[in-house]
């Protein structure tokens, strides 16, 4: 089966480990368990290996860098907007979208975006539903 890797963005710097980590979950689960798709999909969490919490990096340059790497190989990107102001998740986007690597958003709370974030996205969702069901119908099948 053809893969589809996932790259899940969003903030982390502001918001606690479960704020960072439950929408990821969510969208995770809500496509393996709750579709069917042609392109297996891959994700990549970045929590699963760098978080604020458990410190297992000598500097924040070995978590860019890891990070980095893994959006490089991804196929899509998933990106929350729970934290706007987050200059991680500014730059994960501006190298994808330079690399042309298609940028699903999800704004749930319709926040208040800086236009480049917005144009960023090739689709803006106020949903995690909405995201998960773009991206099997689009990316997935």
């Amino acid at each position: 089966m053809e893969t589809c890797r996932i790259y899940l963005s969003g903030g982390m710097g502001n918001l606690s480990l479960e704020e960072q980590s439950k929408w990821r979950k969510q969208v995770q689960e809500a496509i393996k368990y709750n579709y069917e798709y042609e392109k297996q999909p891959l994700f990549f969490n970045p929590i699963d290996y760098f978080n604020f919490e458990e410190v297992r990096y000598k500097s924040e340059r070995e978590v860019m860098e890891f990070d980095l790497n893994a959006l490089r190989h991804s196929d899509l990107v998933i990106v929350n907007f729970n934290d706007p102001t987050s200059l991680g998740t500014c730059s994960e986007l501006a190298i994808a979208y330079e690399m042309k690597i298609p940028i699903i958003g999800i704004n749930k709370d319709d926040k208040k975006l800086h236009p480049w974030l917005e144009a960023f996205c090739n689709r803006m969702c106020s949903s995690i539903r909405e995201a998960v069901e773009y991206t099997v119908d689009f990316y997935l099948n």
